[in-house]
């Protein structure tokens, strides 16, 4: 069998209509259909890590080809394709390489099998050698904690940007403070709409941020690095009380707002009508983790003095997600469960501003930087073409003694990512923050009518995003409870049309799809992403959460407390069904939580700790994996199956160190199956589309 070598140095091609991110991706393959033998091959440049992206291999006749990836010379990936209604897909990580090292894809293909593949490789890894200096000192910042340095970093970022990059240097040992505008317009403390080639170093410094301004504001940019800082933010966005009582009947809760904090103001928040608290109920007596329910406050007024508060909360959530929610029943349950304290925002400044944003750019990485608290929502990082690393980037209490609040929103809020994010050695207290520790999701778009090679979408949730169609991408068409794959198909062009609509042209569309079926945008799923070594600690009001609604997503070395894990999957919120999740040497611990997997399609657990969590399969959940999975201080089932879901236990899986009898801890309905036994054809990430 004749085989072909290809070695490529050279830059990939630009995103049409993305960030100009050609610095970034380094090697672009794109092979038409072939029967030979062939090897891909690029040679670092710079040290650092690597991914292989937008990464297919599809079969186009019978028989098979064996695909085979090497980084440094080590092989990485060993995967098989066959014919069927979708590519093989083989995205992965090539770290810590050296100069002159080799990423190498291998495809060989049964003789006769007729095959075409690509994809990219990406530098992950921000780099600034022989980059200019700008020690914002220079600029007029003095890191005194009191004059307001915004002006003087702001005009440092600037002259890097206008330079064309360079490094905005910190003294380590200085508090600035950062103030700006004081007219609730939300400000960045680093401006970098549009920037390349800049690193911020914190040197261990501390930002003392006022809200509702936020750190970063990254869009359009390539080749950033923030890293070595404390953020802390003054005012915080919030302040507790000790609860003295709660009115049920009157809808009232009074508190006594302790020393630690400055005086609170009272009325009604000029910004935000309602807006939410939330009340503690403690695991034991004096214990700094258990849970507590939202509850939406009207107006904040005094007692008999400053600090000696009366919480009038309303009889609904109107004006929010959720309007019509009573706020009785919670009220009520506080009022039985005997909560001890309430965490009350800042009738200003909580729920305000404060989120990081990391928007259509390239080969960005946070790194050593640690949070105290947030005003609203952590990090928003959307629509990403290249890489985004985030390693020990923190959001922790340094009272976990006193303090129940880090965030009254979403820490790591991730959406549409090209490439899939890295998030490694995070320590978070999860159970402080009043929504998803991290959410990672993309939307489905629905099939309004086609036309020859032309379908016109509509989105399922929110506005359409035409601009994440890009040519070459694969779209993938499935009937409307995603529970049939009609096909898949690479865009050529996309538009917008009359809203909320807007028509994709493709190669073909697949002879069966039908007005009505779920259309997803295969390239915007998240692809690769991977959170290792992280840690969530118990201390809060609830349990944890994350809600996944993606596609090859690995857990890899981490330790959950008072974890919640769901993958989800919800008409509402118009979610596709996850695919390919491994959850793997991963501890998940909890007294109110537990692991929910509604409709995913090829999950695997292996070598994981459950303890005290139940898992819970419904909506028809496929190919559930446990493999060595342990069951630990388990007092009830281990494992629920309800409509038709399916699902293996093997590995010498145990509950509380048995693994004898493990079938009287299941409960499942007459539509749901469970296997004890080792699955056909299992394997790492095995591709449950190929499968």
């Amino acid at each position: 069998m004749k085989k072909f070598l290809l070695i490529v140095f050279t830059l990939g091609m630009a995103f049409t209509n993305w960030a100009d991110v050609t610095a970034t991706v380094v090697q672009t393959v794109d092979q038409p259909i072939t029967t030979r033998a062939g090897t891909w091959t690029y040679r670092v440049a710079e040290a650092g890590d690597y991914q292989i992206g937008i990464a297919w291999l599809d079969v186009k006749s019978r028989g098979r080809v064996d695909l085979r990836v090497f980084a440094g010379g080590k092989e990485i990936k060993s995967l098989r394709a066959r014919p069927g209604l979708a590519p093989l897909r083989f995205e992965t990580r090539a770290e810590d390489l050296s100069q002159g090292d080799t990423i190498e894809v291998e495809a060989t293909p049964a003789t006769g099998t007729r095959y075409r593949i690509g994809y990219q490789v990406a530098f992950c890894t921000p780099t600034f050698v022989g980059a200019r200096v700008f020690p914002v000192g220079d600029f007029g910042a003095r890191g005194d904690g009191k004059t307001d340095d915004l002006p003087a970093i702001t005009k440092a970022v600037g002259a890097a940007k206008n330079a064309g990059g360079g490094i905005v240097r910190f003294d380590g040992s200085k508090i600035y403070r950062v103030i700006g505008r004081t007219d609730l317009s939300i400000e960045p403390v680093f401006d970098l709409d549009g920037a390349r080639n800049i690193h911020i170093e914190g040197n261990g410094a501390t930002l003392m941020i006022h809200p509702p301004d936020r750190m970063a504001y990254i869009a359009f940019a390539e080749n950033i690095h923030i890293s070595g800082f404390t953020v802390d933010y003054e005012p915080k966005p919030y302040y507790q009380g000790t609860i003295t009582d709660i009115d049920v009947p009157n809808m009232t809760v009074d508190i006594e707002v302790p020393n630690r904090y400055p005086v609170p103001d009272v009325g009604i928040s000029p910004t935000h009508a309602p807006f939410f608290g939330r009340s503690f109920i403690p695991d034991a007596p004096g214990a700094r983790w258990g849970h507590g329910h939202n509850l939406y406050i009207e107006k904040v007024t005094r007692i008999s003095n400053e600090r000696q508060l009366r919480l009038q909360i309303r009889k609904d959530a109107k004006g929010s997600g959720t309007p019509n929610a009573s706020m009785r029943p919670r009220l009520q349950h506080a009022y039985d469960n005997g909560a001890t304290e309430f965490v009350v925002p800042h009738r200003v400044y909580g729920h305000l501003g404060g989120n990081n944003i990391i928007t259509r750019s390239s080969r960005i990485k946070l790194s050593d930087i640690r949070y105290t608290c947030a005003p609203y929502f952590w990090m928003s990082i959307l629509s990403n073409p290249g890489p985004v690393t985030l390693t020990n980037v923190d959001i922790q209490t340094p009272h976990p003694e006193t303090e129940l609040y880090v965030t009254w929103r979403d820490g790591l809020h991730i959406k549409n990512g090209r490439w899939g994010i890295l998030i490694e050695d995070g320590d978070w207290d999860g159970a402080a923050m009043y929504d998803d520790t991290f959410a990672l999701y993309s939307r489905r778009q629905v099939l309004v009518s086609c036309a020859g090679k032309v379908v016109t979408l509509k989105p399922s949730f929110q506005g359409r995003e035409t601009f994440l169609w890009q040519p070459g991408d694969w779209a993938s068409f499935w009937s409307a409870d995603q529970g049939i794959l009609r096909g898949m198909a690479r865009v050529v062009s996309a538009k917008d049309v009359a809203p909320p609509h807007f028509a994709v042209t493709l190669e073909f569309v697949p002879a069966s799809a039908t007005v009505g079926d779920v259309v997803l945008h295969e390239e915007s799923l998240n692809r690769n992403t991977v959170i290792r070594n992280c840690t969530t600690t118990r201390v809060g009001t609830e349990s944890s959460t994350t809600r996944f609604r993606g596609t090859d997503v690995l857990f890899q070395n981490n330790r959950f407390e008072e974890f919640d894990l769901r993958l989800e999957f919800s008409d509402r919120l118009g979610t596709p069904r996850a695919r390919d999740v491994v959850v793997e040497d991963t501890t998940i611990s909890s007294v109110e939580g537990r692991v929910t997997l509604s409709r995913p399609l090829g999950v695997v657990f292996r070598r994981c700790t459950l303890d005290g969590v139940d898992v819970l399969c419904r909506h028809g959940a496929e190919n559930v994996y446990f493999d060595k999975v342990a069951w630990t201080n388990m007092t009830g089932n281990i494992l629920t199956l309800s409509r038709g879901s399916r699902a293996w236990l093997f590995g010498e899986s145990s509950r509380n160190g048995s693994s004898l009898g493990l079938a009287d801890w299941i409960e499942r309905d007459a539509g749901s199956t469970v296997r004890c036994a080792t699955p056909p054809h299992y394997g790492y990430a095995s591709p449950p589309l190929q499968r």
